[in-house]
């Protein structure tokens, strides 16, 4: 006995001791430089088949600065083993980075991974020029809310290795907008060999703020050319907070319409230099610089007694970086004149300081008359309201008089201050109101019609009472027995949902359990014995009573 029991201690200890999960890492190098690659290898054993990892990359949270992603994973279907491979980049600055522990997700068990320890020294010999990498290229200054951000990803290629491609890029930046300009490009020339991925940044707030930009490039080792496959990925992860501040209100200009960068006119141009008289031309400004020229609103062009301006149609040509205001001019007088000056006003947010910009007027000779009876009229704009003025400009003008339904033979008043407005609308919303208070009172009704038969029964029931009164004082026992009977057939009816025809004793009793069988027998006999023969003589003044007191507690229950 004591043997079995040692044996099954045994045991037990045995598989205890082998459903323990073993982890285990390794970072080659161990110790590493700033910015140097390096390799990350898990190797989990377990108990049960394992099955292949599910998002394991997900749930792992490299520290500040590090970049870490899933390169291999070698696990084999009936295997209890599994080797997982990373590849990452070191952050740039000395320390000692923990990857906090996280869960590796098989396809049959969730294994908890420990913690993993690198340490970043200058003191290790690295060359970073013989290695490809990657680097973050945004201005080092305060930025303004709505301005443009111009950055780059520039992943260099190295002395023994090159960059053939890139993907993933990703972007985690609160309080910006962030958008891919250009994807996978060339490197400048005076940047070396590579690939260049440029992006731009829009704060929307103030503050400080931070962004996140990861993504991951393949990378090349030996020579590089058409008919090279072998390759291999290596991420790259950057963090950078931004200052950002609101342009100052300072010497704004009030017709800034939100324009940060810089901006030059480049060319005014008309569509006809020689109009007619109420010929529509067209007026094109064209202005290019590096900002925001997206969010730039046109500035506005107000008509005069000369031009007639209809609103500005935009466009804008991205590769060459130019925005073009297109106004419509209608000239209303001939002669020789100058179009309306466009004006516009730019912050520059290097300078931290505001300019204008002029649009230079265009000559136009315009042919043709003037409109016939053109009133010039002459206001001081000084002048104080409702006083005489002298403005220079086109008269307003009449309206025809031409149908004699249209004529008046006084001003005409609003109609709000007319007598018969208010109180008309008055009846039609009182109109309206009961209109809609009777709908909704019938359509009530008509859900719940046990209303109008509790109402009619309860009317039954009041008559059947003063009858049954009343032939109790002429002492006609048969005409009292008669209303009794109808008034406790409809009302009791109304409270079961029947017919008062086929209403009996027994249905009164389960209105008025308490009721007396007796006197409900000898009232219901008394009331329809003409229907059968002989009148009955049985009937008592107590029945009477008992009927009288039934219909006065049933006209209550109504």
């Amino acid at each position: 006995m004591r043997r079995l029991l040692s044996l099954l201690t045994v045991g037990l200890f045995v598989c205890v001791a082998r459903a323990e999960d073993r982890v285990s890492w390794e970072i080659t190098p161990r110790v590493t430089a700033p910015g140097q690659p390096f390799r990350l290898q898990i190797q989990v054993e377990s108990d049960v088949v394992l099955g292949g990892a599910q998002n394991v990359g997900k749930e792992i949270k490299p520290p500040r600065g590090m970049a870490l992603r899933l390169s291999g994973q070698i696990i084999r279907p009936d295997s209890t083993e599994a080797t997982l491979n990373f590849s990452g980049v070191a952050p740039d600055q000395e320390g000692e980075y923990v990857i906090p522990s996280f869960n590796l997700r098989f396809a049959r068990k969730i294994i908890v991974a420990p913690e993993v320890k690198l340490i970043v020294s200058k003191t290790v010999n690295f060359h970073r020029s013989e290695q490809a990498r990657a680097e973050l290229e945004i201005p080092r200054r305060t930025f303004f809310v709505g301005e443009l951000i111009h950055g780059a990803i520039n992943m260099y290629g190295g002395e023994s290795e090159g960059v053939v491609a890139s993907f993933g890029l990703e972007s985690v930046a609160e309080g910006f907008t962030f958008q891919i300009s250009a994807d996978r490009q060339p490197l400048p020339v005076d940047k070396g060999q590579g690939l260049q991925t440029t992006f731009d940044l829009t704060p929307i707030r103030e503050g400080e703020n931070e962004i996140a930009i990861n993504g991951i490039m393949l990378i090349q080792a030996g020579e590089v050319n058409a008919f090279s496959t072998a390759g291999r990925d290596r991420p790259f992860a950057f963090r950078r907070r931004i200052s950002v501040e609101h342009v100052p209100e300072k010497g704004r200009p009030a017709d800034w319409s939100g324009a940060i960068g810089k901006f030059t006119v480049e060319t005014v141009q008309v569509s006809n230099e020689k109009p007619e008289v109420g010929e529509p031309i067209r007026l094109r400004a064209v202005l290019t610089g590096a900002g925001n020229l997206d969010r730039i609103v046109p500035p506005e062009l107000a008509s005069s007694e000369i031009w007639d301006v209809l609103p500005a149609v935009e466009r804008r040509r991205h590769a060459e970086e130019q925005r073009f205001f297109v106004y419509t001019l209608v000239p209303r007088l001939p002669g020789k004149h100058a179009t309306p000056a466009i004006h516009f006003s730019v912050f520059n947010p290097e300078t931290r300081t505001y300019s204008r910009l002029d649009f230079p007027a265009q000559e136009v000779t315009v042919t043709g008359n003037a409109p016939a009876k053109v009133d010039l009229v002459n206001a001081d704009p000084a002048a104080p309201v409702g006083g005489p003025g002298k403005i220079s400009g086109l008269a307003t003008p009449q309206p025809r008089q031409g149908a004699t339904f249209l004529r008046t033979q006084g001003p005409v008043a609003p109609l709000a201050a007319s007598r018969g407005f208010w109180s008309g609308n008055l009846l039609a919303l009182l109109a309206t109101t009961l209109t809609v208070a009777i709908l909704l009172y019938a359509g009530y009704l008509a859900a719940h019609p046990e209303i109008l038969i509790r109402r009619r029964a309860r009317a039954i029931v009041k008559t059947a009472q003063t009858a049954t009164s009343e032939a109790q004082r002429r002492d006609d026992a048969h005409a009292a027995a008669i209303a009794a009977v109808g008034g406790l057939q409809a009302g009791c009816a109304a409270l079961l949902g029947a017919e008062p025809e086929a209403m009996t004793q027994s249905d009164v009793q389960r209105v008025f359990p308490g009721a007396n069988r007796e006197d409900l027998d000898i009232l219901f006999a008394h009331a329809h014995a003409g229907r059968f023969g002989a009148q009955s003589g049985n009937e008592s003044a107590t029945a009477r009573e008992v009927a009288l007191s039934l219909l006065r507690q049933l006209h209550k229950m109504l």
